[in-house]
């Protein structure tokens, strides 16, 4: 457990230094770096055929994800990015590859917007990660300090789509282990900070 935390910690300062690289790059206003933190506070899990409330399970979860984005029209902006998520109760490490697009549909209100990310979790052959869809859909809002600088606050439902996680229990009758694969989703509220270049 120790060594798998070790793996995230030092996956997150390589994304984090990697968009300190891209910001350097940037030659234009119309491409943007997002380096966002959420917490997601998990609402609802399904598993074994049964879906849990919080009641049940006191499910949380951390996500840190580096974007790029460009502007493709005045209100339309389109890019992708890499995470690095830990969900807990059940626990769960996921590294999604996502696309995400952005509209603006308030012209005096210019920071905020609509947003929605959608992809795939990878398993690496590193550490501990499970593959499934992931996807977000909410609002943001940015508010920019300098011309290529800005604060982000987001506010989304999140879906997790967890694979091949394996379980186990004790039969009753032989007294024997008995293991198989299942699948289980999460769905979450996500509430997102972090800094846009």
């Amino acid at each position: 457990m120790k060594r798998i935390g070790n793996s995230l910690l030092k996956m997150s300062l390589c994304i984090a230094l990697s968009g300190a690289s891209m910001v350097s790059t940037m030659a234009q206003s119309k491409f943007h770096v997002d380096l966002d933190y959420h917490y997601n506070l998990g609402l609802s899990t399904k598993k074994f055929g049964h879906t849990y409330g919080r009641s049940d399970y006191d499910m949380g979860g951390h996500s840190l994800r580096l974007g790029a984005r460009y502007d493709v029209a005045e209100k339309w902006s389109v890019g992708g990015g890499i995470g690095l998520d830990r969900y807990t109760n059940d626990d769960y490490n996921t590294m999604p590859i996502y696309a995400t697009l952005r509209y603006k549909p308030l012209k005096k209100l210019a920071g905020a917007y609509a947003f929605t990310d959608l992809g795939y979790a990878i398993a690496p052959s590193f550490g501990d990660f499970y593959k499934g869809f992931t996807g977000k859909l909410g609002v943001g809002y940015t508010v920019n300090l300098a011309k290529n600088f800005g604060l982000n606050f987001q506010v989304a439902y999140d879906y997790k789509d967890f694979r091949d996680i394996y379980y186990g229990y004790i039969n009753a009758d032989t007294q024997m282990p008995i293991f198989y694969k299942s699948n289980s989703t999460r769905h979450s509220l996500s509430f997102g900070v972090g800094v846009t270049f």
